[in-house]
């Protein structure tokens, strides 16, 4: 469990970096090595959108709370 929470973190704040900084062009293998310890489609796509929508949560906060 300790595995996958550290996974997920890592692969949302290289999202939150990306979308914060700019697009820049990452190799997808670095995602895939993430969820490999998801065993099936479903489990791959439920852990890449948790983290997708964690990470437009935490940019939309950070841009409102500078911006606003």
């Amino acid at each position: 469990m300790m595995g996958f929470a550290k996974r997920f973190v890592a692969v949302v704040v290289n999202m939150a970096g990306e979308l914060w900084m700019g697009f820049y062009r990452r190799n997808s293998d670095f995602y895939d090595k993430q969820t490999t310890g998801s065993k099936s489609k479903l489990g791959y796509f439920s852990f890449i959108i948790a983290a997708a929508a964690v990470t437009i949560g935490i940019v939309s906060w950070m841009y409102s709370r500078m911006y606003s």
